[in-house]
């Protein structure tokens, strides 16, 4: 195989053709770059554009933008928010507000991977109507369509949604609906953190099919799981409610990540009616008696604390309780495990997140080998070292790709190899229209992964979350060698990938 210009020219024997390079992959796999459907970096790639966690696992392409959260469009105090979260990192100076600004900084400032992003659901809402627990006005909706037609025309490949945070939390079917249809018009899709994964993971499947039957769109399924043991086992017939739908016309897929835990912040365990009207609203209600009471009797006895991890915090002064349980740290500190987890959200600002153990070992794997499903780590770019490299977050972030290669390919067969490496890069480049990439062939992008199938595997543990895998030797996006012998380069060869959806008629219909 040759590359030339950062694109790949030939395939097949090459004879004795001139190389400033050949990389010797004799018994090794080579398979296209590593397209994660579902990342977090967002913000990560601007703190670090090295993207180290992912670029090591074989990922050459990352799509941003998850569940209903996204880097643009964004206000003034969205930026507020984000240099709050991330102190000396964005100065002044790196500041934006659009979709294609954001992109365009992405540019400018380089990145180790390629980036496709979706526009999140939550920060369109959020800029047209707040954080109210309502649905919008006719007027509302109207500037909600045109700030998705603006993210979709900027490059945007669709809109996410997480229906289980604020503000996508307040939503409903009809808003959700109004809002696909502008995809469906434009071509984009849509992509959603389901409103329930647990006991009413059926109901919540059925929204989303209905969505995308309303608005004429694919929809893509994030993360899919039954969590909580009483629910394990449902996964499956969802998995039939896929391809059922799929018969009756809906484009539905989705992706997973190799995990028996979940991660998000620690403040989507608190009612939804918490949230109402931002953080702000949030962190008085946490601060008033009453209201406390309330919040408890709501949890009552429905959580089981001893399966939530604190894996980041945000001061210092709480740093010895990552990697705890929050029931054991009650436990210690004798207190309602209840009271201590408001306690922190107080000190914290908000700013916490756990890791929720909760998913069935078999469930995973039945999700893994469905042909409607590919790999998504849910994670983001992080680093071992600098601001990257706190606390202790899931492994996801450097152990997605090669788990599923090394543990559920090679040593529990639970899938031939052939078809997890279409999981991981033709299946999702071409899903979302990603014309370039995906396969080796003449024409395509050089984005190649180099590994040893019987020495692939994570690393990273719950423990011990940074640690970059084993058997990744060789990784190249746009012709230029990111992973060289097992070992980081830092080149920035990424791209900063945009969709060709246009307005088309959809601006006289919003």
């Amino acid at each position: 195989m040759a590359i030339s210009g950062g694109t790949i020219v030939a395939v097949g024997h090459l004879g004795s053709a001139d190389a400033r390079r050949i990389i010797d992959a004799r018994d090794k796999v080579v398979s296209p770059g590593f397209v994660d459907m579902h990342s977090h970096s967002d913000f990560n790639l601007i703190v670090d554009p090295r993207a180290e966690s992912k670029v090591r696992q074989g990922v050459t392409t990352e799509v941003v933008g998850q569940c209903g959260i996204s880097a643009a469009p964004m206000n003034s105090t969205g930026m507020s928010e984000a240099r709050d979260r991330w102190p000396g990192v964005f100065d002044a100076e790196v500041e934006w507000s659009t979709m294609s600004q954001f992109l365009d900084l992405l540019a400018s400032r380089g990145s180790a991977v390629n980036v496709a992003a979706l526009v999140g659901h939550g920060n369109i809402r959020r800029l047209a109507m707040g954080e109210e627990d309502r649905c919008p006005t006719e007027v509302e909706l109207a500037e909600m369509k045109r700030l998705l037609i603006e993210a979709l025309n900027d490059g945007a490949f669709g809109m996410s949604t997480g229906l289980i945070y604020p503000p996508g939390v307040y939503s409903d079917l009809s808003e959700l609906g109004e809002l696909a249809s502008v995809l469906g018009q434009l071509g984009g899709i849509y992509v959603t953190h389901l409103r329930n994964e647990r006991d009413q993971l059926s109901d919540a499947l059925g929204e989303a099919l209905e969505v995308g039957r309303r608005g004429g769109c694919p929809v893509h399924i994030s993360h899919l799981k039954a969590f909580e043991e009483e629910n394990w086992g449902s996964i499956s017939e969802a998995l039939s409610a896929m391809v059922d739908a799929r018969t009756r016309g809906v484009d539905v897929a989705g992706d997973q990540y190799p995990y028996t835990a979940s991660a998000t912040g620690l403040r989507s365990r608190l009612p939804a009616w918490v949230h109402d009207g931002g953080k702000s609203e949030m962190l008085r209600r946490l601060g008033d008696e009453s209201i406390r009471s309330d919040i408890l009797a709501e949890w009552g006895d429905s959580v089981d604390w001893s399966d939530i991890v604190i894996a980041t915090v945000k001061m210092e002064r709480n740093r010895d309780l990552e990697g705890l349980n929050i029931s054991d740290i009650a436990s210690q500190r004798d207190v309602h495990p209840g009271e201590f987890v408001m306690d922190l959200l107080l000190d914290e600002a908000g700013e916490t997140n756990m890791i929720y153990h909760g998913i069935s070992a078999e469930d995973v794997r039945s999700v893994m080998a469905h042909p409607l499903v590919m790999i998504g780590s849910d994670g983001a770019a992080l680093s071992p070292e600098g601001v990257l490299g706190k606390g202790k977050p899931h492994p996801r972030s450097y152990g997605t790709f090669p788990r599923v290669l090394g543990k559920y390919v090679r040593d529990e067969g639970v899938m031939p190899l052939e078809w997890a490496i279409a999981k991981m890069t033709s299946w999702p480049a071409s899903r979302l229209g990603i014309l370039d990439r995906g396969y080796l062939a003449p024409g395509f992008r050089g984005d190649i992964v180099v590994f040893d199938p019987d020495a692939v595997e994570d690393r990273a543990t719950y423990a011990k979350p940074h640690q970059f895998p084993r058997g990744i030797d060789f990784v190249i996006n746009n012709g230029a060698v990111s992973v060289d012998s097992g070992e980081s380069t830092g080149v920035l060869a990424g791209e900063i990938l945009r969709s060709d959806l246009r307005e088309g008629d959809a601006c006289r219909d919003a």
